[in-house]
């Protein structure tokens, strides 16, 4: 999708990017670039202690080597030790305890430290009740990792609403109680109700509306992210509306020139 605007370096200062397209995103519209490198690999979980290995440090290094990436950034996930990608994570395995689940993922945390020699930030995840989500989407223990661990935190605009969704509260109070002076970086994307299910959100990264904006405002305004990421990849556009909407809000400018 970005590969459509022409004008696409004028509107963003760098992409993000899962290991598994790590190659094309590094060309995107035919200018080597930088990439901010999120995720390596797809049906993994943290709960699963044979997952952080030296294969797994091997790999990581390379592949900040080659996206050039100033911090790397996973998913604080899953309550379950094997989980299925299918539109989200389904659990194979039995959920975990929440005091098993945190020990695992904080074990297999600080072990990726260990083959890292850049900044690792943990992302809070939408909740989903199948199982793998849960105890992850709970504030107290996304603080409980990040503080255990000493990692930023990757703050998920769009999984925040859906987990308020969820758990049937406003995402301004599940904010207040996440360690925004650990953000590093927010995610940024319209979530849309699922249907038949009155009230709840499912997380489909779509384009951005006001309750969003608003909540990155109040971001904004207690944290100081080093990077704000659109996730929106439909219609180019909208795309260019939105980085320019986005721009204003961050008061980004470019050579000089408020966007």
């Amino acid at each position: 999708m970005a590969g459509e605007l022409p004008d696409l370096d004028m509107l963003v200062d760098i992409v993000e990017a899962p290991g598994w397209s790590l190659d094309a995103a590094l060309t995107t519209t035919g200018v080597r670039r930088r990439v901010l490198l999120h995720n390596m690999d797809l049906d993994v979980s943290l709960a699963d202690p044979s997952y952080i290995d030296d294969g797994w440090g091997e790999r990581a290094q390379a592949m900040i080597r080659q996206a050039g990436t100033p911090w790397f950034s996973l998913h604080l996930g899953f309550a379950s030790e094997q989980v299925r990608f299918d539109n989200h994570m389904l659990p194979i395995s039995e959920p975990l305890g929440r005091d098993e689940t945190l020990a695992r993922l904080v074990d297999s945390i600080r072990r990726a430290k260990q083959y890292l020699d850049l900044p690792l930030l943990l992302e809070n995840l939408d909740y989903c009740p199948e199982g793998a989500y849960e105890h992850i989407c709970d504030p107290e223990f996304i603080s409980e990792a990040v503080e255990a661990t000493e990692t930023g935190l990757l703050l998920d605009i769009g999984h925040l609403l859906v987990t308020a969704s969820w758990f049937e509260v406003e995402p301004e109070l599940i904010l207040e109680r996440l360690p925004l002076d650990r953000t590093v970086e927010v995610h940024l994307s319209g979530p849309r109700p699922l249907e038949g299910n009155s009230g709840r959100l499912d997380d489909v990264h779509d384009v951005v509306g006001e309750r969003e904006v608003q909540l990155l405002r109040m971001v904004l305004e207690r944290a100081q992210p080093k990077a704000v990421v659109l996730e929106y990849r439909r219609d180019a556009d909208r795309l260019r509306e939105q980085l320019a909407m986005l721009g204003s809000v961050i008061g980004r400018r470019w050579r000089g020139r408020p966007c």
